[in-house]
């Protein structure tokens, strides 16, 4: 049986280990997902022991997608411009391939919605890992404008390194926009779960409007944005592409999102019933 896992912390709130299994046992693969704690500082104990008990293919999210850049073998262009690694492959001589599905993943998530990115204008609000392998993907795409909005300078301006395509926007740029896209946790369960990343008015009808977010499903921003006309997009659809795309560099062919979805699905109804409070 093949082992994969994802590492990262906090992860017990991980919906990883639920849609890699379930994809997993629809296509009858002898593969099995689990999840680990891992610490930050502890990327290259965590890829160590990756190699020792022969773990066939990782995922990684936060806060170690920047980190374990230096513990992997080699990178691909996306995860080499991003400097962010969300999927590590065993390669046939041994080796660990560290790439990134984050920005292919999005792009994956726009299109299925109706969005076309040859010729759009994007504006991203945040400059984080996430927001920086959109960039990269978008780059290789060669996606005509990237406007990155973010209020850290300094993480504004390691996002804006990446691509000629990206420049520093402001708030009011989203207006412009053909699509918008939130790496940030606002809107996210006890992270300024009220609150969108900025000011409604600037949303309109026909943008695409994808939040990363994915708990809730319906952020703030999402909500505001359909109710100008807006095509949403939650951050769900881009976990499963991500993932589907995880799943085609680990096995060769690429699952079902359906399935992926419907799993990520029964898990965020299963946990909301268990931390119901009883009557």
């Amino acid at each position: 049986m093949n082992v994969a896992a994802v590492i990262g912390s906090p992860i017990e709130q991980s919906l990883s280990p639920a849609i890699h299994n379930a994809a997993f046992r629809v296509h009858g693969d002898d593969w099995i997902y689990v999840a680990f704690e891992v610490a930050p500082g502890n990327a290259a104990e965590a890829i160590r022991a990756m190699r020792t008990l022969g773990i066939t293919g990782l995922s990684v999210t936060m806060p170690l997608k920047s980190e374990i850049c230096d513990a992997v073998d080699e990178l691909d262009e996306t995860a080499r411009m991003a400097r962010s690694v969300n999927t590590v492959v065993r390669q046939p001589d041994g080796s660990l391939l560290g790439v990134n599905t984050d920005g292919e993943g999005c792009c994956n998530a726009l299109e299925s919605a109706g969005a076309v990115l040859a010729s759009a204008k994007v504006a991203i609000i945040g400059a984080g890992g996430t927001a920086r392998a959109i960039i990269a993907a978008m780059s290789l795409r060669g996606i005509a404008e990237i406007i990155v909005i973010n209020r850290t300078e300094s993480h504004a301006h390691e996002a804006l390194k990446i691509s000629h395509l990206a420049r520093k926007g402001i708030e009011s740029d989203i207006a412009n926009a053909n699509i918008l896209i939130n790496c940030t946790p606002i809107g996210m369960h006890s992270v300024s779960e009220l609150t969108i990343p900025c000011s409604s008015t600037f949303l309109r009808h026909g943008q695409f409007v994808l939040d990363a977010v994915y708990n809730p499903l319906l952020t703030p921003l999402l909500r505001e944005a359909r109710k100008v006309g807006a095509t949403i997009v939650d951050g769900l659809d881009m976990l499963v592409h991500q993932g589907a795309l995880q799943q085609q560099h680990w096995l060769g062919r690429l699952p079902s999102v359906e399935i992926m979805r419907t799993a990520a699905l029964e898990e965020l109804s299963a946990r909301s019933t268990q931390h119901a409070p009883i009557a």
